[in-house]
């Protein structure tokens, strides 16, 4: 039996020379971390009886050893740093018996020690490929965007436009598709708007006209309780408030039953309070005579870890009430989404779009409902009650002409590097 020692900057370095050295047949005896890298002591023609006989017979059974074919994964649990004077021959012998293995194959090897990332050559490796791969899909959209834009000048300019008031990538790809081909420079911003404008998903609500029970949901902050109040004040305006009733269901929000109850009082409505689902459902019950019942719910972050189980509960209620899903068209594209995403499990009639007045650019909430086809039923732009609240089905073209106006306050730097980052993604995507 040939014993040897090696020693390497690494694990792999080290069973490549045990294998040029020595062959596919060797055995790993041990290895430790060494100054300067790892220690490996490996043998040839491995007598596993001759040395249990050599080590006595108080030695541990020796187990299945690792031969030099065998790569990473089977290294690894072996690189661990172990006490030991310096080796010897005897010292090889005992560890011998110590050493617990299995024999791998190489590539399963590779692959288990790519997935631990325990080899810090490995993980620089990883990190180095991966600079390398964002490298090229930047340089490779803006090389698309810029084709495209040699190619189709109009469409271009199209999408900066789009770009401009805060549309998102995906949403003007798809307007800019849909367009005839823009030959005429007039055409630039009508057209595009136009085919904007025809994109946004709204609805016919019924709820001023035919009533029912409706819940205002969404997140902490965007004008539920405000919307409720226009809508209530807009009923007594048509219908008195005889049939009407307001129900504050928020039992999380510090003064929440008094700002509805204060507004209850301006119009002579009258505001019941539940607290959780039971109650509520015993307060509908009697209101049941009512045309109209309006609920203020209380405000769910769409990253609260509690969500579900309160969506849960929201649910149960989905045969007798109409849920409409309220945004804040001030909100920043990436939190729409989110928001849309987190309360889809409840069945919603529509949407309320909010504070439009204070978005800094609308082409945000137009991508949200376009992107998600979520109907819009009523849309908001101040804090008169009611004077603004508006139906949705109405104000498809006014939404998009105020989207425009927001650049006389609030003109966007759109320079070539964010069109190629955003539209050279949409180009390679659909490719």
């Amino acid at each position: 039996m040939k014993i040897k020692r090696f020693i390497g900057t690494d694990m792999r370095e080290v069973l490549r020379r045990v294998r040029q050295d020595q062959g596919p047949d060797a055995v790993i005896l041990s290895n430790r971390r060494v100054e300067g890298g790892i220690e490996v002591i490996a043998a040839l023609d491995y007598d596993e009886a001759l040395m249990q006989h050599a080590l006595g017979p108080k030695a541990a059974p020796a187990q299945e050893v690792v031969h030099a074919d065998a790569r990473e994964s089977s290294s690894e649990a072996a690189i661990a740093p172990r006490d030991g004077n310096a080796v010897t021959d005897a010292v090889a012998r005992t560890r011998a018996a110590e050493t617990t293995a299995v024999p791998v194959r190489e590539e399963i090897a590779s692959q288990a020690a790519l997935r631990t990332g325990d080899d810090p050559a490995l993980d620089g490796l990883r990190s180095e490929l991966s600079s390398l791969r964002g490298l090229l899909e930047t340089q490779l959209s803006g090389l698309l965007w810029k084709n495209n834009a040699r190619r189709s000048p109009m469409r271009a300019q199209v999408l900066r436009n789009m770009a401009r008031i805060g549309v998102a990538a995906d949403v003007a790809n798809t307007v800019a598709n849909r367009l005839e081909p823009v030959d005429n420079i007039k055409a630039l911003w009508r057209q595009p708007l136009i085919t904007l404008a025809q994109a946004i998903p709204v609805i016919r609500d019924p709820l001023l006209s035919e009533g029912g029970i409706a819940a205002l949901i969404g997140p902490t902050g965007v004008g539920k309780t405000t919307t409720i109040a226009k809508i209530a004040a807009r009923h007594a305006m048509r219908h008195g408030t005889d049939d009407m009733a307001l129900v504050c269901a928020d039992a999380y929000r510090i003064g929440a039953r008094e700002h509805l109850e204060a507004f209850g009082n301006i119009i002579g409505v009258k505001v019941h309070s539940a607290s959780d689902s039971a109650e509520l459902n015993r307060i509908l019950d009697r209101l049941q005579s009512k045309k109209l019942v309006l609920i203020d719910t209380e405000g769910l972050s769409q990253r609260d870890r509690d969500l579900a189980r309160r969506l849960a509960a929201w649910r149960d209620q989905e045969t007798r009430v109409r849920f409409y899903l309220t945004l804040s068209a001030a909100s920043q594209e990436a939190g729409l989404d989110e928001t849309v995403r987190q309360f889809a499990s409840i069945p919603v009639a529509g949407a309320v779009v909010t504070k439009i007045d204070e978005a800094a650019q609308l082409g945000c909430i137009i991508s949200t409902l376009i992107r998600h086809d979520l109907g819009a039923a009523w849309l908001s732009d101040g804090q008169r009650i009611p004077d603004d609240l508006h139906p949705a089905e109405k104000k498809k073209l006014w939404l998009v002409n105020q989207a425009v106006e927001c650049l006389e306050c609030n003109e966007p730097r759109i320079d070539e590097r964010t069109m190629a980052e955003n539209y050279g993604h949409v180009s390679m995507a659909n490719a």
